[in-house]
């Protein structure tokens, strides 16, 4: 394993933002925890001295690494994702996690960063943007997302088909071959619908009018409305999110979050916040832009594009422009997988500005 200990500046504005988001995630969550749900504090305390561990060891590897073991982390979490689906139980309600001695992880998550390596190294080899590279690609993206969305995860397994095509952008694909998948893929979506469960139908017959049940499917984005509109300017102010702490918002700490930001620190709070994701966005395309190693440009913008869907698409859900998909906001939902897998990430991206194309 390459790890080296050079004296290597890092980029301090993306690790010191990286961190200040997670330990702002940390403190408005105990604003808004109640005494009797220290519980989820706590772990995501544990969580994020995790995650910063995992984020410093790995910005020391190369990325030579994970471009010659791109093939065998993608079937580390193949197995994970198929030991998920065999557990006769799901943890937690749902079939999402696995679980070794009293450590459980969800594999769905960590399966976005690896299908970003995986394809960072398929679509700078020899095949790169050829026909026959494009369709492995795809099987590849394909076997992820429908043994996601088999858990069921839908959130995590949508998301891994924009991410292939943005991959296939950064790669040099041709604006032909884009737009005729893109339609393939619009024609073919349709037909997705016959495959969800009924409370997935429910929630995008929900998402196109929250009022037609506004006491059941719909009060969760009805809610977060509210909660977010509520906040106004300045916000409530510290412990003033009433609409949270009374349960009117379900979900709070995870998939919610952001409307609780709202409620509680403001139009104010929100732009800061967003600010602060913009500024990690840019300084990682810099990054990118700076390097001359194909996979690590793909590797690098790959994990940018991730943690810019992932904030819209929670932000679209919340606000009611995007369907409710369950997917977190990244470093600052409650939950360990996402946080350690994002810090993970981050980590990555920050070891480009450490060796170079070295």
């Amino acid at each position: 394993m390459q790890i080296s200990f050079v004296s290597q500046k890092y980029d301090r504005v993306i690790l010191l933002i990286t961190i200040a988001l997670a330990l702002g995630g940390i403190f408005h969550l105990w604003t808004i925890t109640a005494s009797g749900e220290a519980y989820y504090l706590l772990h995501q305390i544990i969580w994020v001295g995790i995650g910063i561990s995992v984020m410093f060891l790995l910005s020391f590897l190369r990325i030579g690494l994970w471009q010659k073991g791109a093939y065998l982390f993608y079937g580390i979490i193949l197995f994970f994702l198929l030991l998920v689906l065999i557990e006769e139980e799901g943890i937690y309600g749902a079939q999402r996690w696995v679980r070794i001695g009293a450590f459980s992880f969800q594999p769905s998550e960590f399966a976005k960063l690896i299908l970003i390596i995986v394809l960072g190294k398929l679509l700078t080899g020899k095949e790169k943007v050829s026909k026959k590279g494009i369709i492995l690609s795809f099987c590849l993206t394909l076997i992820f997302l429908i043994l996601v969305a088999l858990q069921p995860d839908m959130g995590s397994a949508l998301i891994l088909f924009p991410l292939w095509l943005m991959m296939l952008f950064l790669a040099g694909i041709s604006l032909r071959r884009m737009f005729t998948i893109i339609g393939l893929g619009s024609l073919l979506l349709p037909l997705s619908y016959f495959f969800l469960h009924p409370y997935q139908k429910m929630r995008i017959l929900t998402f196109l009018n929250p009022g037609r049940d506004p006491l059941g499917a719909g009060w969760n984005i009805l809610q977060s409305k509210v909660a977010l509109g509520s906040g106004r300017l300045i916000g409530k102010g510290l412990g003033g999110a009433v609409h949270t702490q009374l349960s009117f918002l379900p979900r709070p700490f995870t998939d919610f979050i952001f409307a609780t930001i709202g409620e509680e620190w403001g139009f104010i709070g929100v732009l800061l916040l967003l600010g602060l994701y913009f500024i990690i966005i840019a300084r990682g395309m810099k990054l990118v832009r700076q390097e001359s190693n194909d996979f690590a440009k793909l590797v690098g913008g790959g994990i940018i594009i991730l943690l810019f869907l992932q904030v819209f698409i929670n932000i679209g859900m919340v606000v009611g422009i995007m369907p409710v998909t369950g997917i977190p906001l990244p470093l600052i939902s409650y939950g360990g997988s996402s946080t350690i897998m994002f810090f993970a990430g981050i980590g990555i991206l920050l070891s480009l500005k450490r060796f170079g194309d070295r």
